[in-house]
């Protein structure tokens, strides 16, 4: 099944991890109202694990099939994400030869895609990257998930998701709001980084994504189906623009990094997935899906697209924030779409080659 109308929200998010980390000084970011909403990178990563979890369950769950091929599977998964991954790397390790390129244990660390499970390494190197170590162990987990579900049964899965949900929210509340708190601490590099405190995020959106295959939600697709999208959209932005006056409301300080507002996420994607209207029509236009499949690119090579850019263009041209802002938008966009096209497609092929895969699942995740 190819839900092309997903495709374009994997650019979206990714552009907003790409708007916290360079585009603070650039409209809108510098409009008070909407600098949380825009630069919510964060939160942008946790949608990507949500919808993670979703695709894996519609390219890989069969329910008359207990078992995948795990070799086969996780090679396809290594194709996908590794080639590029590397070459970030390894821009980023030539770019710090003086600082963390030169320390073994971050080099070590980064290569092996364990960086976010070792406290004060999640972020050195290609700091992106720290989200691959987390996806690194949802691919590990995928294919055991997957049997649990044809042993156990899918209403299991779900408890056993909720209750880990539940679990990691209660407890990113009560390490952020511990006395000894302090932001870039080992309790901040835990709740923010560590891959265990991401885990149920990937698996709502893995037994919501088996839900979807069941035909559980095919009663959605309705006509007020896009005005749903559009209200769960507005709701996003609202969560996002006025967290911190829940939290002043609350009492206590909240965060939405670790899957707080995943369920709206998900609902947004059931009802996308099932939509047939004008939402689909346009979500899945050609160009919106090619920057869709290339947002994994943007997104990894941010950093070290960034780096050249300033060295080579930023310090040579007397342009504002906000023009240097979305000419390097618009240079990542580029770089991404031919890395996708000419290196990413290419080497996943050939190493989906090496076990007869044609690697069509991972073209789509």
């Amino acid at each position: 099944m190819k839900l092309d109308q997903l495709t374009f929200t994997r650019y979206i998010a990714a552009l907003t991890v790409v708007f916290f980390h360079f585009g603070q000084q650039a409209f809108p970011a510098t409009n008070t109202w909407w600098h949380p909403i825009v630069t919510a990178g964060p939160i942008a990563v946790s949608f990507f694990f949500v919808l993670s979890g979703f695709i894996m369950a519609v390219a890989y769950y069969q329910p008359e099939r207990p078992r995948i091929n795990k070799t086969k599977y996780w090679l396809a998964r290594f194709a996908r994400i590794y080639p590029v991954y590397l070459l970030a790397l390894v821009l980023m390790i030539l770019a710090n030869l003086k600082t963390d390129g030169r320390d073994p244990a971050a080099v070590g660390l980064s290569l092996t895609m364990l960086q976010a499970w070792i406290p004060g390494y999640a972020m050195v190197l290609n700091s992106p990257g720290w989200s691959l170590s987390v996806e690194a162990l949802f691919y590990l987990s995928f294919p055991f998930l997957l049997y649990f579900v044809h042993a156990k049964g899918l209403k299991a899965l779900k408890l056993i998701t909720l209750s880990l949900w539940l679990g990691t929210q209660l407890l990113q509340i009560v390490l952020h709001n511990y006395v000894g708190y302090e932001v870039k601490g080992v309790l901040h590099q835990f709740i923010y980084y560590h891959p265990l405190m991401h885990m149920s995020t990937f698996m709502l959106g893995l037994v919501v994504g088996m839900a979807f295959c069941k035909g559980d939600f095919s009663k959605l697709n309705q006509p007020w189906n896009g005005l749903g999208i559009l209200t769960l959209t507005v709701l996003v932005i609202l969560l996002l623009a006025y967290e911190a006056s829940f939290e002043q409301q609350l009492g206590f300080l909240i965060d939405y990094n670790n899957g707080l507002i995943a369920p709206v996420f998900l609902a947004i994607l059931v009802l996308l997935a099932v939509n047939n209207g004008w939402t689909k029509r346009f979500m899945s236009l050609p160009f919106l899906v090619l920057l869709g499949e290339a947002s994994y690119s943007l997104y990894i090579l941010q950093r070290p697209v960034y780096g050249i850019y300033d060295r080579v263009v930023g310090h040579w041209l007397p342009l504002d924030a906000n023009l240097h802002y979305y000419l390097f938008a618009i240079l990542l966009t580029v770089a991404s779409i031919l890395s996708f096209k000419y290196m990413e497609t290419p080497l996943r092929r050939l190493i989906n080659s090496f076990y007869g895969s044609s690697g069509k699942a991972s073209s789509s995740t």
